[in-house]
């Protein structure tokens, strides 16, 4: 679950740099892309709005694109990999081509986006320590997979249009999705035998610092998820929940307003607010690091949003993710052990010493409480 050992200063420096690596490529890729990061050479009426058939479609598509993964027992962070290909050579193409595109083709391009993914990011490695898939995974060809549209596509028919997408997208391949932000972030929280140092703390509360780390991972994990499917979340076109910063819905920001939500959660006995505050410091050094070394970051600084806790796009993005998450469904879906091996669940663990405070059981239409970390704001409510 937990690595007993120290990180080095060293190490962690790296996890820092790390970070720093990934926003860059993140702001690449938004940069040369995102309609929000042209609005200082475009008309603001003229930004790309999420066309209707992808708005209409990209929920199911979400969907497939999952069941599609887990049978071949792949990484799930692969599905939001092949949604960005999507996303991107949609960008490429005028809105009312693609709202004139049909079902078809839109299909054709959703599932070759979805080969390439698998090919270039599924792995057939077997899964890491906490990974579910202990099992060797399904290898997979061009002729099998379109065995899964069901006679609607023939192998050329990928093949043709994987070329297309490859040219559309200039060979740029590899993304930065949310699930690689929040693995980034949570190398970045101070593992609990950092902070077992008080001489007033006894061997049963490193366990609960052990247990609450890793539920604290694992939750973030699933809200990260469940955020990156919302119908209107995308870092490339202006929606409905577009703020006015070109990276205001990147994946970076959806990732760190899910961790925010995850610690909201959870209580400070669980995540201590001295890991919160370290957490919060490495993150702002990282971007830090990006922002001052990144050579094309000074004429789009304006329109980029640092990491801030209080600012009002993560909170929205929080009470958005907050609106859709079902508690029940996380809890209620759990097995009482692991294939009978006589250890409970870690979310069953965590309920049953009251981890989770009242944020993460908040009914709709009750006033939801303020975060130890990032205080909601009334206005949202």
């Amino acid at each position: 679950m937990v690595s007993r050992k120290l990180r080095t200063e060293k190490e962690m420096k790296l996890a820092i740099d790390n970070l720093a690596g990934l926003l860059r490529l993140e702001f690449q890729y938004i940069a040369g892309t995102n309609a929000l990061a042209s609005s200082t050479m475009i008309p603001v009426e003229t930004l790309k709005i999420l066309p209707t058939v992808h708005a209409h479609w990209r929920p199911t598509i979400f969907e497939w694109f999952y069941k599609i993964i887990d049978h071949f027992l792949l990484e799930r962070g692969v599905v939001a990999i092949a949604m960005d290909y999507v996303d991107r050579f949609l960008f490429q193409h005028p809105p009312d081509d693609i709202d004139a595109m049909s079902i078809r083709m839109y299909q054709l391009v959703a599932m070759t986006s979805l080969y390439i993914a698998m090919k270039l990011h599924g792995g057939n490695e077997e899964g890491d320590e906490i990974s579910p898939w202990k099992i060797k995974r399904k290898t997979f060809c061009v002729k099998g997979f379109v065995k899964l549209s069901r006679g609607q596509f023939v192998p050329e028919d990928i093949v043709t249009m994987e070329t297309t997408i490859f040219k559309t997208l200039g060979w740029k391949m590899n993304p930065v999705t949310a699930m690689c932000c929040m693995d980034g972030y949570m190398a970045l929280m101070p593992l609990p035998e950092e902070l077992y140092r008080r001489p007033e703390m006894k061997k049963k509360d490193l366990g609960r610092l052990r247990l609450g780390y890793h539920v604290l991972r694992e939750l973030s994990r699933y809200l990260v998820e469940l955020a990156v499917c919302i119908k209107g979340i995308t870092p490339y076109f202006q929606t409905e929940f577009s703020g006015p910063s070109m990276n205001s819905l990147s994946p970076s920001i959806v990732a760190y307003a899910g961790v925010l939500l995850a610690m909201d959660m959870m209580t400070t006995t669980a995540v201590t607010t001295e890991a919160r505050d370290i957490f919060l410091r490495r993150l702002a050094e990282g971007q830090s690091i990006m922002t001052s070394e990144e050579q094309a970051f000074a004429p789009l600084a304006e329109s980029y949003m640092r990491f801030e806790p209080n600012r009002l796009e993560v909170l929205k993005i929080k009470n958005l993710i907050h609106k859709n998450f079902v508690p029940s469904l996380v809890l209620g879906s759990l097995p009482s052990n692991n294939g009978g091996a006589g250890k409970m669940h870690p979310f069953k663990m965590a309920h049953k010493a009251g981890f989770f405070n009242a944020r993460f059981f908040q009914k709709e239409n009750e006033a939801l409480p303020k975060s130890p970390t990032s205080p909601l704001e009334e206005e949202l409510m």
